[in-house]
């Protein structure tokens, strides 16, 4: 989904900037610790940075799944030793595998966890391990910081890294949020295990979400990561290992000791298993089609109604704030961005000149097909040095979209008819190509006795990798299935948009 332009970042920077160090209790150990900045501080960064991410990394707008989500954050959250926060959980438009937490309560999961995920419990455990990151103060223990990322940086970061330079969902969060210590994450996976035993859900969540993690990191790169896995966090056989004997260890006391938790409700294993599938039956497997969509260089977005031709062969990346094209020698870019609402494209390249403090010239009227159109001429000081650019302004259903184009000093005649062709080819989106798109959907299918899950998915139409899905089932690619197991599969089917919906979850009422 292409959504309006992140706010200037220059005005967060003055909220993550803290000045000094004090001493705090640590809400959950009762231990005296060094923090860099205070409650308040986390409450101005949380709610400063909470509108960034969610414009940039796009919501799932999907009610029944929040409410879900949100359900089970809630359920852990009111066993938090720090009472101090409003928690709220939802989930991001990513295939990516993450959850993260801002220091205010604001926590976050992608989509692609959920699809990795094989129970409630495991969720919970993630959750919990999330809220252990707030309630033990961690990231006022670190140094927060974030990166301005207006055009100018955008474009100059593009050519000079390439596809590789473009920020994702890992990216982005990184920004905000201060990296981990070892002893950190290894607190937070504690925490998150009491806070699951608490609310009566199964501790060993998290290693079997863990171990899940581990077996897909290795089938990514033939191999376990080493020690030295995203920095500092631990590797993720050692926080496996700990989750499994801290599982065991909590079980136990809860078991034959007198300990409050011995009252607590039956741990659920695998009772909510079919529950929790029930609330992911269904949901995209990669990047959903709302998003839009690419057919070769023809990129498709079918919410917004708009088909455009990306130059033969470039590099394209889909990302929920912009669409970019990168030339193979990355000397020259192009990319869509949502940059406002109404009818009038002069006026909204004027409001972004002024915003962006760029000079525009050669300001030429136009029509795109039958749509109003302005093209400038502009000089962009980058980060990877000056860059020429030509940006279209393009009104369509009630926003203003800009098809900006670079290039390097003196490439502008190699570009010039590509850039123009990119622009020229804006449309509305045909009944016929509408039709056409599909995506990936999440399904679930009942095994038959004895059946493979390569016959499974022949049967089935799973498009998932053999070893992929093994893993999400938490099986082995040549197990005999029992009868009646219910298998996580990726189902092609064309798209619908019925299921989403654009109301918010319930912890977006903030």
């Amino acid at each position: 989904m292409i959504r309006a332009p992140l706010a200037p970042l220059a005005t967060m920077l003055a909220l993550l900037l803290v000045a000094g160090c004090q001493t705090s209790i640590n809400p959950v150990t009762g231990r005296r610790q060094v923090v860099l900045m205070s409650e308040a501080d986390e409450r101005q960064i949380d709610a400063a940075v909470a509108p960034q991410i969610e414009q940039s990394e796009g919501l799932v707008r999907d009610r029944e799944l929040n409410a879900y989500v949100d359900g089970v954050g809630q359920s852990l959250a009111a066993h938090s030793k720090r009472k101090d926060v409003l928690y709220s959980f939802q989930i991001i438009e990513s295939e990516v595998p993450n959850a993260f937490a801002l220091p205010g309560g604001h926590i976050y999961i992608s989509r692609g966890l959920l699809t990795v995920a094989n129970s409630e419990a495991e969720l919970a455990n993630v959750l919990g391990h999330e809220i252990g990151h707030v309630a033990a103060r961690h990231a006022a223990q670190q140094d927060a910081h974030a990166k301005t990322l207006g055009l100018s940086t955008l474009l100059g970061d593009i050519m000079s890294g390439g596809a590789e330079a473009l920020p994702d969902s890992e990216s982005i969060s990184g920004h905000f949020i201060a990296r981990y210590a070892r002893n950190q994450e290894r607190e937070a996976d504690r925490i998150g295990q009491d806070l699951s035993l608490e609310a009566g859900v199964d501790p060993s969540g998290m290693a079997r979400f863990l171990q899940k993690l581990q077996n897909l990191d290795k089938l990514s790169s033939g191999f376990s990561s080493p020690q030295s896995y995203l920095a500092t966090h631990p590797a993720l056989p050692e926080r496996v290992a700990e989750a499994t004997t801290n599982a065991q260890v909590r079980e136990w006391r809860a078991e034959i000791t007198r300990d409050p938790l011995s009252a607590r409700a039956p741990l659920t294993l695998g009772a909510k298993r079919d529950l929790y599938l029930d609330h992911i039956e269904g949901i995209p497997v990669g990047r959903p089609a709302s998003e839009g969509i690419f057919e070769e260089d023809h990129f498709l977005h079918p919410e917004l109604n708009f088909s455009l031709r990306f130059p033969t062969d470039w590099h394209h990346i889909n990302q929920s704030s912009q669409v970019v094209g990168l030339a193979p020698t990355r000397d020259g870019v192009v990319l869509v961005q949502v940059h406002g609402t109404g009818d009038d494209p002069l006026a909204t390249a004027r409001k972004f000149a002024a915003a962006e403090g760029l000079r525009l010239e050669k300001l030429t009227p136009l029509k795109i097909g039958d749509l109003p159109a302005l093209r400038a001429q502009t000089d962009l000081d980058t980060s990877f040095g000056r860059i020429d650019a030509e940006i279209t302004w393009i009104a369509h259903e009630g926003r203003i979209y800009a098809l900006i184009a670079g290039t390097q000093p003196g490439g502008v005649r190699k570009y010039q008819g590509i850039f123009r062709r990119f622009a020229q080819s804006f449309r509305p989106l045909g009944a016929e190509d509408r039709a056409a798109i599909t995506e990936l959907r999440l399904r679930t299918a009942r095994s038959r006795a004895g059946e493979t899950l390569a016959e499974l998915s022949e049967r089935t139409g799973n498009e998932w990798d053999l070893t992929f899905t093994a893993i999400v089932n938490d099986l082995f690619v040549d197990d005999r299935l029992a009868a009646d197991r219910r298998i996580k599969i990726a189902v092609r089917e064309p798209y619908e948009a019925a299921r989403r919906s654009t109301a918010p979850s319930p912890s977006a009422q903030r």
